[in-house]
């Protein structure tokens, strides 16, 4: 050993490799375990380390102490420097995940280590690198619109974008088509609008997360997961309402300006919050009362099938909806006056519309009463206004379990579009 060298805690044996060769990898390898101011010891008999490896150990802030040369190599000495003086964290290492009964691993258990760590705010600078992951310095910045946790974020977002992977349906295969029988024209024009309606409505539905899942921050992940599971559910609500309309020699029906006018309304929202609470817990959560009684008297097994399904997906997007709206009102209770303001500024624009679209009423009392018998038209003409009451029951039980008090709830509801999305 040379007198001026001192003992290595590590020695690398670096055969004919070079810097550019690999020999960087046997390097942070063994670097990673030692403490700052150990030594190292790097043979090598590639000519071109005696000028790399200096100008290496300078950039990565190590002490270069000198090399000792022999017949048909070099070894190259230097000191490990101080971690801590090194720009940035060491990412995580070590953390294993634990599996559930069956071998599972399901999203909420990552939420350990780094990776469990959700920033109350973030910015562009970490980019499209996963929550967790240690990013370079000089990446670019990523020019994200909503980069705050409480913008998104809902306490239960992982474990219903689980729910929402294992739920999915194919709208080809899953709805039993060929039960489908004919039936007398005025019943299956009924449900033909209903179909059409139902339609256009989730055509809103699809569009609103979209406009906001490329602004959200990729730290909160589980929030664009969940967004694109609905975006998917609906899409294939969309699929399996048109080709019911179509299945059974009917057709696309009629749609009226103001459904469409309320759902302009929806999608010229701005804000992710705003948006999310007048479309999931207002809208959508209105529409799991609708298909539940479209399902209650359809007219075929198809209609109920596709109906059914459609509740159980939107189900879990009110569940969202409401889980942020609690979120977002328990960081601010303040929160419920710009709420209250996009209700009522919804409201005013709608204010030419006193009832849902008549050609809708009337499709549904059709259901209800089976038919046109006008022994039976009353009774569906009741179930229909009856229907409207209890929507207006469940919005308020929504909205005081999102955080609201019961007078909020009131008004909220009684503010809610004719529309019903």
């Amino acid at each position: 050993m040379t007198a001026d060298l001192p003992e290595p805690a590590v020695r690398i044996d670096g055969g004919n490799l070079g810097v550019g060769d690999g020999l960087l990898m046997l390097l942070r390898e063994a670097l990673e375990p030692l403490p700052a101011g150990a030594v190292v010891a790097v043979r090598t008999s590639d000519a071109s380390a005696a000028h790399d490896l200096p100008a290496w150990c300078r950039i990565m802030a190590h002490v270069y102490l000198g090399s000792v040369a022999a017949a048909d190599n070099s070894t190259f000495y230097f000191r490990k420097g101080d971690a801590t003086a090194m720009a940035g964290p060491k990412p995580d290492w070590g953390v294993r995940l634990p599996l559930r009964a069956g071998g599972e691993l399901h999203t909420r258990d990552w939420l350990v280590g780094r990776v469990g760590e959700v920033p109350e705010r973030s910015t562009g600078a970490t980019g499209f690198a996963p929550r967790g992951a240690v990013v370079e310095a000089g990446a670019p910045t990523f020019d994200f619109g909503i980069n705050d946790r409480d913008q998104v974020w809902a306490a239960e977002v992982a474990d219903l974008y689980e729910q929402a992977t294992a739920g999915q349906w194919d709208a080809s295969r899953d709805i039993p088509w060929a039960e489908l029988k004919p039936l007398p024209d005025p019943l299956e024009r009924a449900v033909c609008q209903v179909m059409t309606f139902l339609a256009e409505n989730e055509y809103s539905a699809l569009y609103v997360p979209a406009k906001f899942v490329p602004q959200i921050n990729p730290q909160f992940a589980e929030v664009v997961f969940f967004l694109s599971t609905q975006m998917m559910d609906e899409a294939r609500h969309i699929e399996a309402f048109t080709k019911r309309a179509l299945a059974n020699g009917g057709g696309l029906q009629y749609s009226a300006a103001s459904t469409q006018l309320s759902l302009k309304t929806l999608f010229d929202q701005h804000d992710f919050t705003v948006a999310s609470f007048l479309l999931s817990v207002l809208g959508e959560g209105t529409f799991l009362d609708l298909l539940k009684f479209i399902e209650d008297h359809a007219p075929d097994p198809v209609t109920a099938a596709v109906c059914r399904r459609a509740r159980v997906d939107e189900t879990r997007h009110v569940h969202f909806g409401m889980a942020h709206v609690r979120y977002y009102l328990g960081q601010d209770p303040g929160h419920y006056e710009e709420l209250r303001a996009a209700v009522r500024q919804r409201a005013a624009v709608m204010s030419s519309v006193t009832e849902v679209s008549p050609r809708i009423q009337e499709a549904l009392a059709i259901l209800a009463a089976g038919g046109l018998d006008p022994a039976r038209l009353g009774d569906g003409t009741r179930k229909v206004r009856t229907l409207i009451e209890e929507m207006h029951e469940h919005r308020l039980r929504r909205l005081v379990a999102a955080g609201f008090t019961a007078e909020q709830a009131e008004e909220m509801s009684r503010l809610h579009t004719p529309n019903f999305m």
